[in-house]
């Protein structure tokens, strides 16, 4: 069997990267012997260094940077690609550069082609038309097709509704990782049920973290944090706020309520608040929030392998997190956690585990709630890790995951 992943974005995420490691460890969990081939958004190099054996290419439709010509080159190779899978003969893909023909040409001899699992298919920007292009590909081509778990919708515009509509339904294998994507996929965009599968953030099922304790006690001695000191564990996002009217007072809004939780924290219970960095774009936020609080905020500004940032978020005692993969880190981990929801992916997950008392929207953070969670769930620290280790298990029982849904392969036609 060969496989082909597209639509994953690289290892500079740490929750992208965790998702693809697990999307590569279900497919060889299913088919030791599987031939795998994919295609990052970003960072060939560092993907090859953590999977020799998997053949990386190059997202179709990469230019290396913005402006009205690299739009056009963008859509020129996009457009070449699409053509090329109807009419393989006509020798169009020689338009795309060479670690993108590697791309289109592993969707060609592949038999299964996977839509990375963790995606968000809105259509905010072009990026939508993209990674849709990248699954139509492989049905153009008469591939078996997996939509691995991952959030689509809201999708606001008709033509953007249209495509998703025509795209999707030609895919067998539709998993959707909320309550609120399988809604929408099988009742707003009208697919097949059939085809739509009720799956959970391949997140929660990806349990490697790093053992070497002398290791994480000496990151943690090298931050200015010594062994016995408690942490408060967060992460921070460097949100735009495309739905505000104002959105550089909502950024600050947004960093002071995070900077005012830290010093609270710090001063009522001696916690050490520790930003870690999930994405090395947050830092200048991480930097901002630091700035803001009177009490000392710790940064961690190294971007660390999943299994590394994994082990330093569990000697957290609780968790406030924006970046959402950081909080099911911190929930495999058994840790309270408190999420700020800047994508709906957020609340509709954390609903999906019944702790929907556990986030606020980062457009109307409601500050005085988000710090009675967090201080009754370090005064109750027992119960809260009960809870949140309770609602991983319960959530690991209810949902399908991806490795189920790779066992389906070769029912349908």
């Amino acid at each position: 069997m060969k496989f082909m992943i597209v639509n994953a974005f690289g290892r500079s995420n740490r929750g992208d990267s965790v998702l693809l490691d697990e999307c590569i460890h279900e497919i060889r969990a299913k088919f030791p012997n599987a031939q795998i081939a994919g295609a990052v958004f970003e960072g060939i190099g560092d993907a090859e260094a953590v999977h020799p054996g998997v053949q990386w290419s190059e997202r179709i439709g990469n230019t290396g940077g913005g402006g009205a010509a690299n739009r056009i080159r963008s859509l020129v190779y996009l457009i070449a690609a699409w053509l090329s899978a109807y009419l393989p003969w006509c020798g169009l893909g020689r338009l795309l550069p060479a670690k993108q023909r590697a791309t289109l040409e592993a969707i060609r001899t592949s038999d299964v082609v996977i839509s990375a699992p963790g995606g968000y298919i809105h259509d905010t920007n072009f990026a939508y038309f993209i990674a849709l292009l990248h699954v139509h590909l492989g049905t153009i081509m008469g591939k078996t097709v997996i939509l691995a778990p991952q959030s689509v919708g809201p999708i606001e515009r008709p033509i953007s509704r249209a495509v998703a509509r025509h795209v999707l339904g030609k895919v067998p294998f539709l998993c959707a990782r909320e309550s609120y994507s399988w809604d929408f996929l099988a009742h707003e965009l009208k697919l097949p049920e059939k085809n739509v599968y009720r799956t959970g953030d391949s997140a929660f099922w990806n349990d490697r973290v790093e053992d070497n304790r002398q290791m994480v006690d000496a990151i943690y001695q090298s931050l200015g944090v010594p062994a016995e000191k408690p942490v408060l564990g967060m992460t921070v996002v460097g949100w735009s706020f495309p739905k505000s009217k104002d959105p550089a007072s909502a950024y600050q809004r947004y960093t002071d309520a995070v900077a005012r939780a830290a010093d609270h924290m710090s001063q009522t219970y001696g916690l050490t608040p520790v930003i870690f960095n999930q994405v090395s774009e947050d830092l200048p936020t991480a930097y901002e929030v630091q700035k803001k609080a009177r009490h000392p905020v710790i940064i961690d500004a190294t971007s660390r392998e999943p299994d590394v940032l994994r082990a330093l978020i569990t000697r957290a005692k609780i968790f406030l997190g924006t970046r959402f993969h950081s909080c099911i880190f911190a929930m495999m981990a058994g840790r309270p956690t408190f999420a700020i929801a800047y994508l709906p992916k957020t609340e509709y997950i954390m609903n999906d585990l019944k702790l929907a008392h556990r986030h606020t929207p980062i457009d109307t953070i409601d500050f005085d709630y988000m710090i009675r969670q967090l201080s009754s769930d370090y005064e109750n620290l027992a119960g809260a890790e009960a809870e949140i280790q309770n609602a991983v298990k319960v959530y690991q029982h209810e949902f399908t995951r991806l490795q189920d849904i790779l066992g389906l392969i070769g029912s349908k036609k």
